[in-house]
């Protein structure tokens, strides 16, 4: 018994170790962690409402309501996730049942569910236009329209509220009394959470269909179809307009069709960075849904390594919601330009921006070609001869001031040998001749 009492004993410490590094971790991330990305995401995502909204003055594409109404919802998720995750842990050091913070929890917990929601079908819906703008365009053009999508922002959000609103029935806040007969307020669940019949149809049925496992399903083959298909798109685009073109016209629209469609694969692209960073951050998530439904409740919260799944998942869910400006500023152009146009607008900004061009000399560009490394096109399919418009314009000037004028010698006939035969004759082509000849008596300068 000894001996068993001594091999038991490490064991016990071991896991005693193992509990007190997972309380540790978990108050890391959902205390300072969380707290820290959620005033970042908050503020940053603000700013790239008022970006968005800023743009509409000068028409803004249908895609940015999808992006103004998901940042909103997101926004909202952050918000709630410091309240319910972040400021218990800054301010008792772990999640709290009882006392007077108690009474917003039915609220937060409701609205958390509720912004989770909102944000899976957001994300849904745009991953739905973006499969049609890339492999269905015809389909895309007669229902992405911009009053179309408004209308469909606001029944998509107010079908997540109402599809939310059974959570708030689940919790409640109670009175009860302790050992020492003290009045206390706590949180408990209600009969509507214990109900089997609910909680099968409700929680296990509806949520994975509409929330959780058929969601992230439908993203991920949506998503690689989109790859896809931009891949295709780009081949294609290379295919069509080669570099080498025969006539000038022709490179002119191969290189504005170029620009064009590399201007909407990048916008593409960074839609499709959104969708799959909120897929990642939502893959994790679902996995613990599947496994407390298939394991039970209360054993999977038994365990600490499951306690800490729950932290890191929603710690990822919080990254995601406070990272999409960084998709926006580095992958799209136009919120960049409106981000430097609005900084450049203030005061601080412009004292930030002679700060960073302090050193430099204005005199000098640093975008401006050198002979270094510009190679002069001397192709004539151009018509380039490697030298500017500006040089050209002053030799015509020149020739002009000059009063040159091209006068017509006759000469006599030239002899052309030919391959093939010898008894085609050679003559000169005195229609070009006439033509010259009258060209020249209706310049506005006689020959000399």
């Amino acid at each position: 018994m000894a001996a068993q009492s001594e091999d038991s004993q490490p064991s016990f410490s071991g896991y005693s170790i193992l509990v007190y590094l997972i309380q540790m971790l978990s108050h890391l991330l959902n205390g300072y962690l969380t707290a820290f990305f959620v005033f970042t995401g908050i503020v940053l995502n603000i700013f790239s409402i008022y970006i968005f909204l800023r743009c509409e003055r000068g028409g803004t594409p249908a895609i940015q309501y999808y992006l103004v109404t998901l940042t909103m919802w997101q926004t909202a998720l952050l918000a709630n996730a410091f309240l319910l995750y972040s400021l218990p842990h800054l301010l008792f050091g772990h999640l709290v049942s009882t006392g007077t913070y108690v009474h917003i929890y039915p609220y937060v917990y409701t609205f958390a569910n509720t912004t989770h929601t909102g944000s899976v079908w957001i994300v849904l819906t745009l991953t739905i236009d973006r499969y049609l703008a890339l492999c269905q365009p015809l389909k895309h053009r007669a229902i992405g329209k911009k009053s179309r999508v408004k209308r469909l922002m606001v029944i998509v959000s107010l079908l997540a509220v109402l599809f939310s609103l059974p959570r708030f029935f689940e919790v409640e806040v109670i009175t009860f009394t302790n050992q020492q007969n003290e009045i206390n307020i706590g949180i408990d669940r209600t009969s509507l959470f214990d109900n089997k019949i609910y909680w099968t149809v409700y929680h296990i049925i509806l949520a994975m269909l509409f929330v959780t496992l058929c969601p992230c399903l439908l993203l991920f083959a949506l998503t690689l179809r989109i790859s896809l298909a931009l891949r295709t798109a780009i081949a294609k685009r290379k295919s069509l307009c080669a570099p080498n073109a025969e006539v000038d016209v022709r490179s002119k629209k191969c290189h504005s069709a170029r620009v064009n469609s590399k201007k909407e694969h990048k916008s593409n692209i960074m839609l499709v960075l959104v969708i799959a960073k909120f897929l990642v951050s939502d893959i994790l998530p679902t996995v613990i849904d599947v496994l407390e439904h298939l394991v039970g409740q209360q054993a999977f919260m038994r365990s600490p390594l499951a306690s800490l799944f729950v932290d890191v998942s929603n710690f990822l869910i919080v990254l995601n919601c406070s990272s999409n400006f960084w998709v926006f500023i580095i992958w799209g152009k136009r919120f960049r330009k409106s981000c430097r146009q609005l900084v450049l607008s203030t005061a601080c900004g412009i004292s930030i921006y002679r700060l960073a061009n302090l050193g430099s000399d204005p005199d000098v560009s640093y975008c401006a070609p050198s002979s270094f490394t510009t190679i002069q096109n001397t192709t004539k399919i151009y018509g380039s001869d490697g030298r500017s418009i500006r040089h050209k314009q002053e030799k015509n000037e020149n020739e002009k001031s000059n009063e040159r004028t091209i006068v017509v010698l006759p000469v006599e006939k030239t002899r052309t040998k030919s391959s093939s035969d010898d008894d085609k004759t050679p003559g000169w082509d005195f229609e070009k001749a006439t033509q010259l000849e009258q060209l020249e008596k209706q310049r506005l300068i006689p020959p000399q």
